[in-house]
């Protein structure tokens, strides 16, 4: 059941939200997923051929293409080697010779079209964060890293396909760091998502005044706790990857600062 306006003004002000921030912090928290009535082919695009090209012309070293059968279908995912041939292609490929924001701090990206879907990820540690930090071996984190990078952004892929939408906001990236923490490791930790958000902070607060960010801040912390609550009830264990999509998604962004028990 949808929250109530008043229900959900009484959740942020729960997590210390000043009345002036109340309006943006609405429209921030507001579920915006909503099932689509069309979704779109798996057929590969006629385009790609032509794409898979300037990539491998703008790379200085060729790159390994996988087509990947992910929960939303069939999708191109490109692996650039190294830093340098992963900023070479969303400069010239996806932003097409504009400027790229946050480009330091990016390690993959979705391009969703309406007839033209495909994924480039890079080889860095996700979320720059080390993997002293992880408590795991360079190579180990590594390939896990990869492994995040790929299911987080197919995630997006699934909402933006089949729910309309994948935005720079918590709502989104709990969903997608969920499945790509859950694949790299089968299992979830609300620190270790806290880890990779607070690193993007600054990218899903964007707009917010520091007072809403902070709320935000300790919304995310509050959700994360409750997604792991989850992971350990009996309902959890029924669903496959697009059913764990669908439920997160399905939730209001506020709901999540309670524990969820049922599903």
């Amino acid at each position: 059941m949808k929250m109530t306006d008043e229900n959900r003004v009484s959740a942020l002000r729960g997590l210390g939200a000043a009345d002036g921030d109340m309006d943006a912090l609405l429209e921030y928290t507001n579920n915006v997923f909503y099932p689509q009535s069309e979704t779109g082919s798996d057929e590969l695009s006629p385009k790609w051929p032509e794409i898979w090209d300037r990539v491998q012309a703008v790379c200085q070293t060729p790159p390994r293409l996988e087509m990947f059968q992910s929960a939303a279908g069939a999708i191109p995912i490109i692996y650039p080697t190294g830093v340098s041939d992963f900023e070479r292609l969303l400069r010239e490929i996806v932003y097409k010779g504009k400027g790229v924001p946050h480009i330091e701090d990016r390690g993959s990206s979705f391009v969703f079209g309406k007839t033209l879907q495909f994924i480039i990820l890079s080889d860095k540690p996700y979320s720059g964060v080390p993997a002293s930090d992880m408590g795991l071996p360079e190579a180990d984190w590594l390939e896990k890293s990869m492994t995040i990078r790929k299911y987080h952004e197919c995630a997006h892929y699934y909402t933006k396909r089949y729910l309309g939408s994948s935005r720079n906001n918590l709502h989104d990236e709990l969903i997608a760091d969920f499945r790509g923490l859950y694949a790299a490791f089968g299992e979830y930790r609300a620190e270790w998502f806290m880890k990779f958000f607070d690193v993007r902070f600054g990218i899903y607060t964007q707009g917010l005044s520091e007072s809403a960010a902070q709320v935000i801040r300790a919304l995310s912390e509050r959700a994360a706790k409750g997604i792991h609550e989850w992971t350990k009830t009996e309902g959890f264990a029924l669903l496959d990857e697009a059913g764990q999509i669908e439920y997160l998604a399905g939730k209001e962004l506020l709901e999540f600062i309670q524990i969820i028990k049922t599903i």
